[in-house]
């Protein structure tokens, strides 16, 4: 794998969980997905248990309190293996003029970028592909209100980096329990003959990836029900970069490929525009992130070879660093019967990337929009529909779901996602083979 998993598990509990366990509300949920068609990939986890916990949220009247929310995930079909996520857990100070956080907490700087599911800012949790769930950003947080000013600062030498979908090495070949990872190809060209990819296990620093620096900051200023905000931030990219070099071995009649994850800076920063209209909320802003920029040293990161590539006549391996600009807009309206959101996002940078290199993805999004309904029946009963269409690239991916609730006590969900992707440069097209239709029944203690 990229880092040790069981390394990071236990630097999660030991570092960021300073949550008081005693005041939450936890819920185990079986869970099942049935493939409604052959994916590309497919991997054996159909049937999982999953154990989520989040605990009473902060008490505004104590000066001390703590908050932390999370999931662990048993697949049963692959070896009973893990997947777990640390979405929040931290400890709040709160004085008469300041606010201070220590631990993993989500940054709403930029809220649009959820619903899209970008991952520049908070990580992608990345469970399932359309999930929208999100990881916070690891470090000391201090939040202050001066008049009608609002300042938020963020400092960290501490990053966790996104491990879902987990990656292994085995046996010479990328593989995941998870059919929501791009595996990299297993085979090449040679001398007009396909031959095998074998992948050499990566030996990783745990220190090179996880001492990494952030530092951001973001301003509001807020009037009656609206206001302006700009933020900007330097911190890793929350997914690993690879590089890695190749040769063709003789003896073995295979490529071999030595990959080498890497930490990666990037800056981000945007502007947004706030107002709410009765029960209509509207956002809309614009952002901009550069996986070129520095910020003095990386220390201790050496950097001297994150950014290896390699050509050959048979394949090319040479992740992108381009930057990107996005605009987006959003319209929530919140009722007692129904929840109905629009939002759009435009790429407004040069595309580079038409289509996916041996490591690394393409954009999600050109410039697309979104609608998702809500509606409840009852307090217990209510039904998800969300459309996301791409007008570039014609992408159209639907998501649907129906959940009851009794009592709190026990929860019962249906849902169905479909991806139609028909262009080969869609970031979606690796995945359009993977409808679903999922099933989940739960208990809450």
């Amino acid at each position: 794998m990229f880092f040790n998993r069981y390394f990071l598990h236990t630097l999660l509990i030991l570092v960021l969980f300073p949550t008081q366990i005693w005041a939450y509300q936890g819920a185990v949920a079986y869970e099942k997905f049935y493939r409604l068609n052959k994916p590309l990939y497919r991997s054996s986890s159909g049937d999982l248990i999953n154990f989520s916990y989040e605990s009473a949220p902060v008490d505004d009247a104590k000066k001390l309190d703590t908050f932390g929310m999370g999931d662990l995930r048993l697949y049963f079909q692959d070896n009973n293996a893990l997947s777990y996520s640390l979405q929040e857990a931290y400890a709040r100070y709160k004085s008469d003029t300041y606010k201070l956080y220590i631990g993993r907490k989500i940054l709403d700087w930029n809220t649009n970028e959820k619903y899209w599911s970008l991952g520049y800012l908070n990580a992608n949790q990345a469970f399932t592909l359309l999930s929208t769930e999100e990881e916070g950003v690891t470090g000391i947080f201090l939040n202050k209100e001066l008049g009608h000013f609002e300042f938020d600062f963020v400092l960290s030498y501490l990053f966790i980096p996104q491990i879902n979908p987990s990656i292994d090495f085995k046996n010479g070949e990328v593989t995941s329990k998870s059919d929501w990872v791009r595996l990299p190809p297993k085979k090449t060209v040679v001398s007009g003959l396909t031959v095998p990819i074998y992948y050499t296990t990566p030996k990783v620093n745990i220190s090179k990836i996880i001492f990494n620096k952030t530092l951001g900051g973001n301003i509001r200023y807020n009037w009656n029900k609206g206001g302006v905000a700009a933020f900007a931030i330097y911190k890793p990219e929350n997914k690993l970069r690879v590089n890695a070099g190749a040769y063709y071995d003789l003896v073995l009649n295979k490529v071999v490929v030595d990959a080498d994850p890497t930490v990666n800076h990037h800056a981000y920063y945007g502007v947004q525009l706030f107002q709410a209209f009765g029960d209509l909320k509207m956002r809309g802003g614009l952002s901009y992130v550069d996986p070129n920029a520095r910020l003095g040293k990386d220390f201790p990161v050496d950097i001297s070879n994150a950014r290896k590539t390699f050509k050959s006549d048979y394949f090319t391996i040479n992740p992108r660093y381009d930057k990107e600009a996005y605009s987006h807009l959003s319209a929530n309206l919140d009722r007692k019967t129904y929840i109905l959101s629009l939002n759009y996002i435009h790429l407004l940078s040069g595309n580079v990337r038409q289509g996916d290199d041996f490591f690394s993805d393409t954009v999600k999004w050109k410039r697309a929009l979104g609608g998702s309904l809500t509606y409840f029946f009852t307090d217990s009963f209510n039904i998800l529909l969300d459309l996301k269409y791409d007008f570039a690239r014609f992408d159209n991916i639907v998501k649907s779901e129906i959940k009851y609730n009794y009592d709190n006590k026990i929860t019962m969900s249906l849902g169905l996602e479909i991806l139609k992707a028909p262009k080969d440069v869609s970031f979606w097209s690796y995945y359009r083979t993977n409808d679903t239709l999922y099933s989940s029944l739960g208990l809450f203690f």
